[in-house]
C-alpha cells in the first residue's frame, strides 16, 4: 500500500502535464454552452455572498463576530465549503467523465478525481483573492497569519482525494451514490459552521459538530483571516483532522484499487 502511494505521486509528478491540461480543459468544458462562459465559475459563489450578506448584514443586522463584520466572519468559511463541495460533487462522477480513459490501460486512472480537484481549484485560487480585496476594503491589511491559509488548502485536497477515491469508484455500480453525494452536500452546508458561531453553542454539540473534518478547515480559513493564531495552536482538532483524512486517504486508495479492474466492464 505504502509502495502504492509513493509510486502514484511519482507518476502524477511525471505526468504532471498531462494532469493539468486535463484539468483546464475540465474548467473550460462546463461552460463552453453557456452565453457568459466561464464568468458563471465566479458569478454563482459572488451571487450567494452578496444575499447573505444582505439578509444577515443588512436585514437581521448581525453582530460582528470576533471583532469583524459578519461578512468577513462568514466569506472564509463559505468560500473553503464551496471549494470542497464543487470538487466532491464532480469528482464522484470522474469515472463516467472520462470513461475513454478508463478503457485505456496506458492512463492512471486514479488521477482523474484530481483532475476534478485542480479543476475546482481555479476558482478557489481566484477567490482567496477576492476574500483579501474584501478585507482591505473594509480596513484590515494582509498579515503573516494569511498564508496557513494554504496549509488548510491541502488539508482540504487530501480529504478530498480519499473521499472521491471512495465515491467515484463505488458510483461505477450504482448511480445513486451521485445523489447521496448531493444529499450530504446539502446537508453538510448547514450542519458545518458556515452562518453560525459553534462556539454559541452547549460543549457536546460542540464535540458533535467537530466530528465532521469540514469543521477543522472551515474553521481554519476563517481564522486564517480573522485571528492571530496558528493551526498548531489547536493540537487536538488537528491530529483528529489528520487521523480522519489519512484513514480515508488510505481507505479510498484500498478501495478505488480493488474495484478498479471490473470499471470498462460497468461502464
Amino acid at each position: 500500500m505504502i509502495r502504492g502511494f509513493i509510486n502514484f505521486f511519482v507518476d502524477i509528478f511525471k505526468d504532471r502535464k498531462v494532469v493539468f491540461e486535463l484539468a483546464k480543459n475540465d474548467f473550460k468544458a462546463k461552460y463552453t454552452n453557456s452565453l457568459l462562459g466561464i464568468a458563471w465559475a465566479f458569478v454563482l459563489p459572488l451571487a450567494i455572498i452578496l444575499v447573505l450578506w444582505f439578509v444577515f448584514q443588512v436585514g437581521f443586522k448581525s453582530e460582528p463576530v470576533d471583532g469583524v463584520p459578519f461578512i468577513l466572519w462568514y466569506i472564509p468559511a463559505f468560500l473553503s465549503w464551496q471549494f470542497f463541495s464543487d470538487a466532491f460533487g464532480t469528482g464522484a462522477g470522474c469515472i463516467f467523465d472520462y470513461s475513454y480513459l478508463v478503457k485505456n490501460m496506458q492512463f492512471r486512472v486514479s488521477a482523474l478525481p484530481l483532475v476534478k480537484i485542480i479543476s475546482a481549484s481555479f476558482v478557489h485560487f481566484f477567490f482567496i483573492g477576492f476574500i483579501l480585496v474584501i478585507y482591505y476594503i473594509y480596513g484590515y491589511y494582509p498579515s503573516i497569519y494569511n498564508i496557513q491559509v494554504i496549509y488548510y488548502y491541502l488539508c482540504t485536497v487530501v480529504y478530498l482525494l480519499g473521499l472521491t477515491w471512495i465515491m467515484s469508484a463505488l458510483a461505477v455500480f450504482s448511480r445513486d451514490i451521485l445523489n447521496v453525494i448531493s444529499l450530504i452536500i446539502q446537508v453538510g452546508f448547514w450542519a458545518t459552521p458556515l452562518v453560525w458561531d459553534p462556539r454559541s453553542m452547549p460543549l457536546n454539540v460542540q464535540t458533535i459538530v467537530k466530528i465532521n473534518p469540514m469543521y477543522y478547515i472551515c474553521m481554519g480559513y476563517r481564522e486564517s483571516f480573522t485571528s492571530q493564531s496558528w493551526f498548531w495552536e489547536h493540537p487536538g482538532d488537528t491530529l483528529y483532522f489528520w487521523i480522519v483524512a489519512l484513514g480515508f486517504l488510505f481507505v479510498g486508495a484500498y478501495v478505488f484499487h480493488r474495484l478498479r479492474p471490473q470499471f470498462a466492464d460497468m461502464l
